[in-house]
């Protein structure tokens, strides 16, 4: 499965966008999705989770971990950090 992002989304250093705008919860999950497809490619399986106190950050979050667990990576939740 192919995802599109908008393209001002992933930078070379890090991924921004505006919620509901640049940056949706499809986003997030695709990127979990392919962040846990290389870390098990390399040997790798836990991941911990964490986010801010942002309103977003709970729906991101979510979105993330099943991205993550889709591509078979074990997470732990540390939740608001």
């Amino acid at each position: 499965m192919q995802h599109h992002f908008h393209p001002t989304v992933l930078r070379e250093y890090d991924i921004r966008g505006i919620i509901g705008e640049t940056l949706s919860a499809d986003d997030a999950r695709a990127i979990g999705r392919a962040f846990g497809t290389l870390l098990r490619e390399a040997g790798g399986w836990t991941v911990a989770v964490g986010y801010d106190g942002r309103v977003s950050s709970p729906m991101l979050e979510h979105a993330l971990v099943e991205g993550l667990t889709a591509s078979g990576c074990d997470v732990v939740r540390i939740g608001m950090s």
